[in-house]
């Protein structure tokens, strides 16, 4: 059976996925970027999201149970038994190819502050004081947003040669599930769209237990 190569991550509105830290002067909430700027999902958040999908809904799906268990581990699995493992979500490599040069170039050389400003944008927020209804005191915060509309990309690994239907049904129906992520859910953030290398209509077929 055919093994899916990668994972499309849409963003569908600003997002932040954060990296645990600020900027000093510039943001107190910064997203995850590598050297050149460009921001990314780690492949360990990605997974954590399908698998949280999954265990939300497989009381719906008794015969999945140990597909489940081979594509994203037994609960409570500290040894990584999973059949499955996915790499960091990127940009297309056309695009970081681009960048790379534009970095590398004599004159005029783009920096990684150009490059993230470019893909992002700086969100402004407060806790609500319950009695009063106002903004509370000292809980002004910057964060920063990956801006919506960005694509990236999660190449998979499968730990053996024959992936079976079930298995891939469980990742489809986890993809499909899996709507939003980061910081600021509740805010109107966050929301994702994930698929199958792209094809919504593939990742749809194979969901309902077509084979890929």
């Amino acid at each position: 059976m055919k093994k899916v190569r990668y994972i499309q991550v849409e963003l569908l509105s600003d997002t932040c996925f954060s990296r645990g830290e600020g900027t000093a002067g510039v943001v107190d909430v910064e997203v995850e970027h590598d050297e050149l700027g460009l921001p990314f999902v780690g492949g360990k958040t990605l997974r954590g999201l399908l698998r949280d999908s999954w265990l939300s809904m497989r009381h719906c799906f008794p015969e999945l149970k140990e597909a489940g268990e081979r594509v994203f581990g037994p609960e409570a699995d500290l040894e990584e038994k999973s059949i499955l493992r996915i790499g960091d979500a990127v940009v297309d490599d056309v695009t970081r190819r681009w960048v790379e040069s534009a970095a590398r170039r004599d004159r005029h050389p783009i920096t990684p502050e150009a490059v993230l400003g470019a893909l992002t944008d700086i969100r402004w927020q407060t806790s609500e004081d319950r009695s009063t209804g106002a903004p509370a005191e000292t809980t002004l915060r910057s964060l920063r947003v990956v801006l919506r509309g960005l694509k990236l990309y999660a190449p998979l690994l499968w730990l053996q040669e024959q992936v079976g239907e079930d298995d891939l049904r469980c990742l489809a129906m986890s993809l499909l599930a899996t709507r939003h992520a980061g910081l600021g859910r509740s805010r109107g953030r966050g929301h994702i769209f994930l698929t199958f290398e792209g094809d919504l209509d593939e990742t749809l077929r194979v969901a309902k237990g077509g084979a890929a």
